[in-house]
This record gives C-alpha cells, sequence and structure tokens, in this order.
C-alpha cells in the first residue's frame, strides 16, 4: 500500500467531520481505537499468546493415539528361518491409564517359540495402569494442566500489555494535547500585544507617550511571538511523538500540521469511567494465581513421583478379532500380565525436586499477596491524585478568571491614562502563566484519571 493512500485514509478516517478554524480533529477515542488495532506491540502480545496456544496443543499431543508396526523377515540358503509382523494401537487417557490393541502374525522354520502364533493371526486387548506414582499425577496430566494455566496466564498478559501501551499512547496524547492548548493560547495574547504595540505608537506619534514606551510595548509584541514560536515547536514533536502510536496495517502514519486535539471533559470522562473495582479480577493478580496454579501442579507431580512404580500390563489374547466377536476374546485363560515394580531406596532426587517445587509454589504465592498489597496502595495513591488534581484544577481556573479581570482592568485603566504599559504587561504575563499552569494540571488530572482507570480494570479500552 503506498504512503500517498496511507495518508489518505490518515484523513478519512482518523478526522471527524467537524472542523475547528478549517482544521480536523482526532478524538482520544479515535486515537486509541486505532494503537489498539494496529499498533505493533499490540500485535506482538497476541503472538505471545498464540506461542501458549501452541504449546498447549503439543501438551494435548501427549494424549493422541499411536499406531506401530513392526515386521521382522529372515531368509538364508533358501530357508524361510521366520516372518513376523506385529501391529498394535494404543490410547494414552487422563489417568495414568493407557488402553491397548495388539495383532501378531509369525511363521517359518526356525521361528522362536515364544513368538509361535497359535492358527493364523493372534490378537490382544487390555490396558496398561499406574498404580502408583503416575496414578493421580504424572507426566502428560501435569504438562496438559500447565499448559491451560500458561495460556490463561498469557491472555492476562496480553490484556496487561495492551493496557500499557494504551497508557503510553494516552500520555503521548494528552502532552499533544497540552501542547496544542498551549499554543493556541499565544493567539489572543498576540494580537492584544500588536493591538497595544500600534496604540502606543500612534500615541508617541501624537506626542502623548514617550519613544520608550514603543520600545517597552514592541519588547512586549516580540517577547508574545517568541513565546508562540516556541510552544508551536513543542507543538510539533509532541504530535511527532504521538505519530509513534499511530500505524495503518504495517505502516506508520504521521500526524500532518492540519490535524488537531479534540478532547472534551464529558467525553473524556465517559471514556474512562469505572463502574466498580474487584482486585481479584486485575489481569496481574489473575495471571500470578495462574502462575502458582502451574507451581502446585507441578509439586503435585513431584508428590507422587514419591509413590513406588507399580505398573500393571494386562492383555486378552484370542485368535478371534475382537472387532468381529469381542465376547470370544474375553477368556482369562488365554491372557498376559505384567508387574512391574520399582522404588530407588533414598530418593534424594525426588524429595530434591519436590523441596524445589515447594519453594517456587511458595515463592509464587508471596509474590501474589505481594503485588496484591502493592497494587491496591498504588490505586488508593493515583484515587487521592485524581481527586486532589481535581481540586487543584478548581483553585487554577478559578485563578485564571481572577487574573484575567485584574488584567482587563489594568488595560483599561491604561487607555484611560491611569496606569502604565509596565503594570499591563506585568497583569499579562501572570495571566499567561496562571492559563498556562490551568492546562498542566487539566491535563496532569486527565492523565491520573487515565492511570488510574488502566491500573484497576481488565477492560483494555471501551469498545
Amino acid at each position: 500500500m503506498s504512503r500517498f493512500l496511507l495518508s489518505l485514509l490518515l484523513t478519512v478516517f482518523l478526522c471527524t467531520a467537524s472542523t475547528v478554524r478549517g482544521q480536523e480533529s482526532l478524538s482520544l477515542e479515535e486515537f486509541l481505537g486505532y494503537v489498539k488495532a494496529f499498533h505493533p506491540l499490540v500485535k506482538q502480545a497476541d503472538i505471545k499468546l498464540s506461542e501458549s496456544e501452541a504449546k498447549l496443543l503439543k501438551a494435548r499431543g501427549a494424549f493422541d493415539p499411536k499406531l506401530a508396526a513392526d515386521f521382522n523377515d529372515k531368509t538364508f540358503k533358501g530357508s524361510n528361518y521366520y516372518e513376523r509382523l506385529s501391529a498394535t494401537f494404543s490410547v494414552p487417557t487422563y489417568y495414568g491409564l493407557t488402553l491397548k490393541g495388539q495383532f501378531s502374525e509369525a511363521e517359518g522354520a526356525l521361528i522362536n517359540p515364544e513368538n509361535i502364533v497359535s492358527g493364523d493371526q493372534l490378537y490382544g486387548v487390555g490396558a496398561s495402569i499406574d498404580l502408583g506414582k503416575g496414578l493421580l499425577a504424572n507426566e502428560r496430566m501435569t504438562a496438559l494442566k500447565q499448559a491451560k494455566r500458561f495460556v490463561d496466564q498469557a491472555k492476562e498478559e496480553n490484556a496487561l500489555r495492551v493496557n500499557e501501551i494504551l497508557l503510553e499512547a494516552t500520555d503521548a496524547y494528552l502532552d499533544w494535547y497540552r501542547a496544542y492548548k498551549s499554543y493556541e493560547i499565544f493567539d489572543e495574547f498576540i494580537a492584544n500585544a500588536k493591538f497595544r504595540y500600534d496604540g502606543v505608537r500612534d500615541r508617541f506619534t501624537s506626542g502623548d507617550l514617550a519613544a520608550i514606551d514603543t520600545t517597552e510595548a514592541r519588547i512586549a509584541y516580540q517577547n508574545r511571538l517568541l513565546s508562540q514560536e516556541k510552544a508551536s515547536l513543542k507543538l510539533r514533536e509532541k504530535a511527532l511523538k504521538a505519530s509513534n502510536y499511530l500505524w495503518i496495517e504495517d505502516t506508520p502514519v504521521e500526524i500532518n500540521r492540519e490535524v488537531i486535539p479534540a478532547l472534551s471533559e464529558e467525553n473524556f470522562e465517559t471514556l474512562f469511567s469505572i463502574d466498580f473495582i474487584d482486585l481479584e479480577f486485575h489481569p496481574k493478580l489473575r495471571a500470578l494465581g495462574y502462575k502458582t496454579d502451574i507451581q502446585r501442579f507441578e509439586r503435585r507431580l513431584q508428590r507422587s513421583n514419591l509413590l513406588p512404580e507399580v505398573t500393571l500390563d494386562y492383555q486378552w489374547l484370542s485368535e478371534t478379532d475382537p472387532s468381529q466377536n469381542f465376547n470370544l476374546a474375553l477368556d482369562p485363560n488365554n491372557s498376559t500380565t505384567k508387574l512391574k515394580v520399582a522404588l530407588p531406596l533414598f530418593l534424594r532426587k525426588e524429595r530434591s525436586a519436590l523441596k524445589l517445587a515447594s519453594l517456587k509454589l511458595q515463592d509464587a504465592t508471596l509474590e501474589q499477596e505481594r503485588v496484591y498489597i502493592e497494587l491496591k496502595n498504588k490505586l488508593a495513591a493515583l484515587n487521592t491524585a485524581s481527586e486532589s488534581l481535581s481540586r487543584q484544577r478548581l483553585l487554577a481556573d478559578s485563578m485564571v478568571v481572577d487574573y484575567t479581570t485584574l488584567f482587563k482592568g489594568e488595560q483599561q485603566k491604561f487607555e484611560a491614562g491611569e496606569s502604565s504599559l509596565f503594570l499591563v504587561n506585568s497583569r499579562e504575563s501572570k495571566l499567561i502563566e496562571a492559563t498556562l499552569k490551568a492546562i498542566d494540571t487539566e491535563v496532569e488530572q486527565k492523565m491520573a484519571l487515565a492511570e488510574f482507570y488502566f491500573n484497576s480494570t481488565f477492560q483494555s479500552i471501551k469498545e
């Protein structure tokens, strides 16, 4: 896809239909929607989930039925020593039980008596079962349980990673919004400074003011122009930083100068509203819970390994195909039985593995408890910060109103000849400072609310 087409798509899809001063606006909800849909790190998080699902498929493979065949033939100096065919079909099950079926043929002049088949064919049906350490917990059972938990853990970690990316993107967007608002306020103040400079120059021409007043008015005007130029540079830098999170398909897209951030108070609060907080459903704690389950399964397996190995293998033998007449095959007089018993005398390897598994489980449990307390305290701190910044924002907005009143009053007094240009510029500087501070407080309050949202909910962003 060409970059021209991508730019066109950005203009069509990323911008709303409304315009502000002939400029297109990009809302935070649209911005985060594109981050979630196309950002490479989000796709990488999905890859991790796919990897865990592949591992689960591999663990399920331990329970796949298996068909095996073995054929042996020996002919020497024209004599057929033996010809043997053996085929087996086995089905592993969840609890230490393996179902088996067997078919055998054997003929030849010098065949081993043990391999002689009565009749043309011999069939066997039976099972092998672990009566000791592999009955309640074995390698394949544990691997499957752990693989399922790995998938669940990956889902929660995927949600966490997506939340982290969206929080970073929100921070970049709010920085862009702050830079735009800071740049925007200088339009009015530049116009005021230009108006005063022209007025002072006219009054100097008429002999009403001294030449030094024109110099002071010109300095104030140039200072506002310089501040706006700096704000313009910062705005472009922040827009490019926000562009780092904007992708269409696999190609990054740059926010052009005609696109501005659009952030309304009502939409922001709706986007980051939280109905309730339940830490039990937090993805970080749920992921640690699954990690604890994985270690618990491992400890159960190692405990089972302390038991003696007892394997019983039993098969009914018959010359009749069991699939044709199963009753004739169930003759206990025609069978094979194998019993295997083994137990290490000191169990040092098994006891060591159990100790390590217990320590890992204890470590995972302690980590879960620690993270719970940290997360609880972090949310409390973020909530306190959000409430405090909301109060600070009210005070900052009130100060802007008061400084605006003082500035307008001083400007009226100057126009009436009762004040100096120095006082007007001083009042205006204080007003600009208070306005910029109010913008900073607004962004900090919004960022605290967004951070509280992304740290307290398992929802990445509202659909």
